[in-house]
């Protein structure tokens, strides 16, 4: 393994591809709801086993459950949302935005009503009947850099705004040039990050955004590449590696179907089965990896990549190598450092943890990750573990 480090790439960068670019101030319902009903209303949005919605469809759905949510939640403006995947708790999720409730988000599994009880919601999203959609939502009067979902992390739980939220989507977006690309599916629950950003992606783009059925086995899972012409997929690494291996069928008809499938890792990985996924489909397998503070940092770019890196600090990610002793800048040639800690300032970056301080994560305003990392002469990043 390569023992330099190169945290910010010095040498390779996908052509084309922008290092920074902007996240407009705008909350999602806005960016993902209103501007695409306008663009293109009867375009599909989302597809999953109940039918599908158009992006006008999805905004009434998404209207008919803001001012509910808002009502049951009360003064608090705190809810609780069951994070597994499904159509009614993307709704929900779109509908808190919209509404400028807090939503907790539950860890599938989670006893959602024994949560809210803890920390004082007075509802679980979805409880509550869905209203006629004609009371408006309070997006347009929101702050989008308030926090507005809570999410389990490493340290408390980490709340994001509209806006952090916005920085995940499109930073990848950018970074895999995916403005051209057709739907996506998303794998992950809504109570990770990874499955945050893999929903909010298509919708911000103006795609149709693809959900499998719940407990679908590898072969149903797999068949929705071929089935809905997919061109991305977000999943994690070891699941989707696994249905590859178990369904052979499915994945030899949904070959040079994906333009990528972009897939979560937490840490090191095995590059051999990461060279069986692409083998499988005759795709890029692009592996991803950030945190739940963080959002994305690195990626791989369907360019180029290797199948033992994890990729490059990807668009809008400033990581800066740092000693894992302080949290400090190493002040040495990159190429001649064995390894360091990842420190990383983004704008996905979380609001804060809830009610945790945590300041020995931070070094100035650069997150500390935790994460060792060396690189090669080309900038690619190799995760050592934390």
């Amino acid at each position: 393994m390569p023992k330099t480090i190169a945290i910010t790439p010095s040498w390779y960068w996908p052509t084309g591809i922008s290092r920074v670019v902007g996240v407009p101030p705008y909350p999602v319902y806005e960016l993902c709801l209103v501007r695409n009903e306008r663009d293109h209303a009867d375009e599909p949005a989302l597809i999953d086993h109940e039918g599908q919605l158009t992006f006008r469809q999805l905004r009434e759905e998404v209207d008919r459950r803001a001012h509910p949510l808002a009502l049951a939640a009360g003064e608090s403006r705190l809810a609780v949302l069951p994070g597994d995947l499904s159509r009614e708790n993307l709704l929900q999720l779109l509908a808190g935005l919209a509404a400028g409730v807090r939503l907790r988000i539950a860890p599938p599994g989670t006893d959602a009503r024994a949560l809210a009880s803890r920390i004082g919601a007075q509802v679980v999203a979805g409880d509550q009947p869905a209203g006629d959609g004609n009371a408006p939502p309070y997006a347009g009067m929101l702050d989008p850099t308030l926090p507005a979902v809570t999410i389990e992390g490493a340290t408390a739980p980490v709340s994001h705004s509209n806006r952090s939220l916005l920085a995940m989507a499109i930073s990848m977006a950018t970074f895999v040039d995916a403005e051209r690309a057709g739907p996506w599916m998303s794998t992950l629950p809504l109570s990770k990050w990874e499955g945050l950003m893999g929903t909010l992606i298509p919708l911000f783009l103006g795609k149709p955004l693809v959900l499998p059925k719940p407990g679908s086995d590898p072969d149903t899972l797999l068949a929705n590449i071929s089935q809905q012409g997919l061109s991305y997929v977000v999943s994690d690494f070891p699941s989707f590696a696994h249905a590859c291996r178990e369904a052979k069928r499915a994945a030899k008809d949904a070959r040079r179907m994906l333009t990528g499938a972009l897939l979560a890792v937490d840490g090191p990985f095995d590059p051999d089965q990461r060279r069986r996924v692409s083998k499988a489909l005759e795709c890029p397998a692009l592996t991803f990896w950030g945190m739940p503070e963080t959002g994305p940092v690195f990626a791989a770019h369907q360019s180029w990549y290797l199948d033992e890196s994890v990729g490059l600090p990807m668009t809008n990610a400033h990581v800066v190598p740092s000693d894992p002793r302080t949290g400090q800048p190493i002040a040495a040639l990159w190429e001649l450092v064995e390894m360091a800690e990842v420190t990383v300032f983004a704008p996905s970056l979380m609001t804060g943890y809830e009610g945790h301080e945590a300041p020995e994560r931070f070094a100035g305003h650069r997150f500390r990750t935790g994460m060792l990392a060396s690189s090669d002469a080309n900038g690619m990043i190799y995760l050592l573990g934390s």
